[in-house]
């Protein structure tokens, strides 16, 4: 054991480095996740010997806040601490607070008061001399708006030091919106943390370690020979890796790619599991076991090796789906090591990385020694006699081990990974990576405790869009005369595509998953690339990957297929239907596919043998379908299994209708949705007609009200003729048939409101009071005087002028204060909107507007259907679509007015909750969801959905009652309490209360949720 002198010495021969850390209080967070991050590297091999880092900070003892605690510069000064100036590197970060104020005696030079303690030490960092020793000064900011509730009574402090915040950036903003000197801004603590990490790490070794490009040489290589032979190896292995190739269907594009120019920055789980209680399917099932228990922790893939010093393992092994990036990011690491050094990813001086694809093993009976040393010997390295074991016996290897399921005997992989096991106790020096893909990871084959087990993550949006925009600047520059010209056609294409992925029609279906996969994505850019857009209909796009993975493994090396694409459709279609047939299946073994695949395998006179040669060639070549372990196949995504099925239905629909009345009975089954949406997606010709008939004849066509829009939104073609016969069928004396017939009425004043006029007499007289009450309203509505808006179609329904009384009797059930006093309001006549606005209109908006921020759910297929009312729009989001549209949002009084219609009762139907599910959604009947515009009873005046579905916003600045409110209907602006404004008419997800025709809310106007929506107005003269 050292002792205390030991230690002092060993400390004396480290280089200090101190970093100062100035935060006001409001960033703890941030505060302790850099001192975090500042130990960690100070325990890194690459950093332990050579730094005595130290954190300088002006505030109390294990306090987590600079200054807060109590001590002016002076006092920290002659206490001892040093001044930033004196610091090595100086770390500002600022959120909404600038910090406690100086006493009056600390002044600038030109006699201003500093605006805190954090400015003056900023300040003091910055005006040190300048020359080597000057420090360097990091200033971080969170881009996340502070929010304060209007009822804080800090809110005005609050609000005080968010404009010092202001005002202190402004000083360091140029004419052109940049930061002055780089402010490195981050969205929340985690990507600080990210941030801050790279930063510092990158600064100490540029700083401290040596960047030489060439392979770093291990201190015990003996002689010229060894040494050569090592910078030859890593010259080979770096240009052999560096390169992915990019070849897809109909472009036969190829371009060189550098993986350093096209990597995305992966993230992964830590499986923390203190025990080993059972294998994981795939990701998605991975991510939710560790959730559930509460045992994983996701951190940057980079970061794997701190974590192994951290927590003590000598290996790694990564498991991922298909596709996800594992290979990508082995080469990746040898790449780095031999570009930046290992130091850089917390690695040993000198360790030289080696890439082993376990495809390649042949033996498994030689161990490692032998394997290693047969893959330096491959043409493409060409190193010299008995290599690898020189390699060996130097040791300091970094052991790249690519695809352990990829070993095709279960026997072998379990001997491969006994060998891999065993290589970490004999070469103690190494450090091992090994990938896997989940099913391959079976308990046999299992690592032992001396492995960190890590996840891939799919990539998040931004991920994506990184990728999309590092693809075309790599593509367009390798294929332009002008590179300079390239980068700005590249950009375009890339917001464009970028642009695309976030549309509604595109995110509102599984399709979008598939931006999540790396493999995936990058077919969705070669197509892209080729058509100069996605396709419309994401069948379209689903058949066009298929065609990319199909043709890919066609012409990969050493496969002739002698089947082309279309064939390749048609032999994995009814292997994709009989998956689907059962509920969660979506992998078999060969010979369970083989009786679906043979027949067609046989028509397309597929002459590469039977169907286990055939699985076996496209296994982990296609992407499509895929080995998930050495007995079992299944689609590498399920859209690719829905889409296909859909296409095998399609094509047994024409010899036997009847498999179009079995998908019909699993209408509303969330396993067969997608399927049904796909397959009417499908055209020439659309199926569309004989479906809808089969899904009329059904329960399902009622309770599923929401599936029908979503088929309207889908389908390639659509007909009335399904709706219309119902609505025209006898009604007889089955209510069943009565309620299907008023939905399918719903439907055909969507589709064909003119088919309706020649039976409304008959509907007038039909034995179901919903559906003479809906011809009723309708008849009223006819008479209305309305007006359609041009910009986006909105309809508005004029509500004569009159008076009432605004607010809610003290008798009311349900009510709160705030809706009183009861006053006596006179409102002019106006237009307002029949329904909310909807998403199809806001797209319109979006369209028009392509820089604006879509609504937060906009992603979300529960709340991005055509018929939805949009949700996820703040106030301001609101206001500029009234004012793109030519129209404005309705005063406070004026929607209460539009919404009683005449009637004093707590809702325009009645006062109870049997009377509010008449006319609104609220959580007790929506199940829990969003529902379409306009399927309760309309109000008097002829407008839908006042109670519930979405709460929406009005004009009105919010007050805590009614004192004082104007009587004469105009929104009340002046002497608001704060700046929150007013919403009105509860939602889907809250209580019958809320959705009273007096109640209201307050919000503040930047504030979005998925229950809040909006509904315009109109003057009766225009510029009123």
């Amino acid at each position: 054991m050292a002792s205390d002198a030991d230690n002092r010495q060993q400390s004396a021969q480290l280089q200090p480095f101190r970093i100062f850390l100035a935060s006001p209080g409001d960033v703890q967070d941030e505060r302790r996740l850099a001192k975090k991050v500042i130990d960690q590297i100070s325990h890194e091999v690459s950093f332990r010997d050579r730094l005595d880092i130290k954190v300088v900070s002006w505030d109390q003892p294990g306090e987590a806040v600079a200054m807060d605690a109590g001590l002016t510069p002076q006092e920290a000064i002659a206490q001892g601490l040093p001044k930033p100036s004196e610091c090595d590197l100086v770390v500002v970060i600022l959120w909404a607070r600038m910090g406690t104020p100086l006493p009056s005696d600390y002044e600038k030079a030109d006699g201003s008061p500093y605006l805190s303690g954090t400015e003056w030490e900023y300040e003091n960092a910055m005006a040190a001399e300048s020359g080597p020793e000057r420090p360097a000064v990091w200033v971080y900011r969170r881009k996340e708006t502070p929010a304060p509730k209007l009822d804080d009574p800090n809110y005005l402090k609050i609000v005080g030091q968010w404009q010092k915040v202001t005002a202190f950036f402004e000083r360091l903003t140029n004419s052109d919106g940049s930061f002055e000197g780089g402010v490195n801004s981050y969205q929340n603590p985690e990507a600080f943390e990210k941030k801050f990490r790279g930063h510092l790490r990158d600064h100490l070794s540029k700083r401290f370690l040596s960047t030489a490009a060439e392979v770093p040489v291990h201190q015990d290589d003996a002689g010229d020979d060894t040494r050569k032979a090592i910078e030859d190896y890593g010259r080979k292995a770096e240009s052999y890796h560096a390169h992915l190739p990019v070849a897809g269907f109909a472009t036969r594009l190829k371009v060189p790619i550098d993986i350093e120019d096209i990597y995305v920055p992966l993230r992964a789980m830590l499986d923390l599991r203190g025990v080993d209680d059972g294998r994981f399917a795939d990701a998605a099932h991975a991510e939710k076991m560790l959730h559930d228990r509460d045992a994983g922790l996701e951190i940057p893939l980079a970061d794997a090796f701190h974590q192994c010093d951290q927590r003590r393992f000598q290996g790694v092994v990564i498991l991922g789906d298909p596709g996800s990036g594992k290979t990508t990011h082995l080469k990746r690491l040898l790449l780095w090591c031999l570009r930046k050094g290992p130091e850089s990813l917390g690695l040993p001086p000198g360790m030289l990385p080696v890439f082993l694809a376990l495809r390649n093993l042949e033996n498994t009976q030689s161990g490692l020694d032998d394997f290693i040393q047969a893959e330096l010997t491959q043409p493409h390295l060409d190193t010299p006699k008995n290599f690898g074991k020189r390699l060996l016996k130097r040791g300091n290897l970094l052991l790249l081990l690519d695809g352990l399921d990829e070993v095709a005997d279960i026997t072998k992989r379990e001997e491969v990974a006994r060998w891999i096991v065993g290589a970490v106790k004999a070469h103690p020096d190494c450090r091992l990576v090994i990938t896997c893909r989940f099913a391959g990871y079976s308990p046999t084959v299992k690592l032992s405790a001396d492995f960190l087990e890590m996840h891939l993550r799919p990539l998040t949006e931004a991920q994506v869009a990184e990728f999309v925009r590092n693809w075309y600047r790599i593509v367009e520059q390798g294929l332009a005369k002008d590179p300079d010209q390239a980068e700005g056609i590249a950009a375009e294409k890339a917001e464009l595509l970028i642009a695309r992925l976030k549309e509604p029609d595109f995110r509102a279906r599984r399709v979008f998953e598939l931006t999540r996969n790396p493999l995936l994505l990058t077919n969705i850019c070669l197509i892209h690339r080729h058509r100069g857009e996605l396709p419309k209909k994401r069948a379209r796009l689903y058949e066009e990957c298929i065609d990319v993975l199909l043709e890919h493994w066609r012409g990969a090396v050493g496969i002739s297929t002698g089947i082309t694409a279309q064939e390749g459709r048609r032999v994995l279609q009814p292997a994709a239907l009989w998956l689907h047939r059962e509920e969660g299946r979506t992998r078999a073994t060969a010979q369970e596919l083989a009786p679906h695949m043979a027949p067609v395998l046989k028509a397309v006179k597929w002459a590469g043998g039977d169907v286990d040669d055939f699985l076996e060639k496209i296994r982990d070549r296609s992407g499509l379908l895929t080995g998930w372990d050495q007995e079992r196949y299944g689609f590498m995504h399920l859209g690719f299994q829905e889409y296909l099925a859909a296409r095998e239905i399609r094509t047994r629909a024409f010899k036997d209708p009847a498999v179009l009345r079995e998908l019909a009975g699993h209408f509303g089954e969330s396993w067969w949705q997608e399927v049904c949406l796909l397959l009417l997606a499908l055209d020439d010709p659309s199926l569309f007609e004989p479906f809808m008939r089969e899904v009329a004849a059904t329960l399902a066509f009622v309770r599923h009200a929401d599936l029908v829009e979503m088929c309207l939104d889908d389908a390639a073609e659509t007909s009335a003729s399904p709706f219309l016969e119902l609505v025209k069928t006898p009604p007889g004396k089955r209510k069943a048939l009565w309620e299907r017939q008023l939905a399918a009425l719903k439907f055909l004043e969507r589709l064909a409101p003119e088919e309706i006029e020649p039976i409304e007499d008959l509907l007038a007289q039909h034995p179901y009071e919903a559906i003479r009450n809906r011809m009723a309203a309708s008849r009223r509505q006819d008479a209305q005087e309305t007006i359609i808006n041009a910009a986006d179609g909105y309809e508005l329904v004029l509500i004569p002028g009159g008076s009432f009384t605004m607010g809610s009797p003290e008798d009311e059930d349900g009510r709160y204060r705030i809706e009183s006093p009861q006053h006596l309001v006179q409102v002019p006549a106006f237009f307002m909107g029949r329904y909310p606005v909807t998403n199809a209109q806001y797209q319109k908006f979006l369209q028009a507007n392509p820089n604006l921020t879509e609504p937060e759910y906009w992603s979300d297929r529960k709340y991005n259907q055509s018929q939805q009312p949009v949700v996820g729009v703040s106030w301001k989001d609101a206001l500029a679509y009234a004012r793109w549209a030519g129209l404005r949002l309705p005063s406070e009084a004026e929607w209460e007015y539009a919404c009683r219609a005449g009637t004093t009762t707590r809702y325009y139907t009645g006062d109870g909750e049997k009377d509010l599910d008449q006319a609104g959604w609220y959580s007790a009947n929506s199940g829990r969801s969003l529902r379409s515009v306009g399927e309760k009873v309309p109000n008097d005046f002829g407008l839908y959905d006042m109670h519930g579905n979405v709460w929406e916003w009005v004009e009105d600045g919010w007050h805590g009652d009614y004192e004082g409110a104007p009587t004469d209907g105009r929104a009340w602006l002046d002497n608001a309490s704060g700046t929150g404004r007013v919403v009105r008419g509860g939602s889907w997800d809250f209580g019958a209360g809320y959705c009273r025709s007096a109640s209201r809310g307050g919000y503040r106007p930047g504030g979005r949720n998925d229950g809040l929506g909006f509904r315009l107005s109109r003057y009766v003269t225009l510029g009123s």
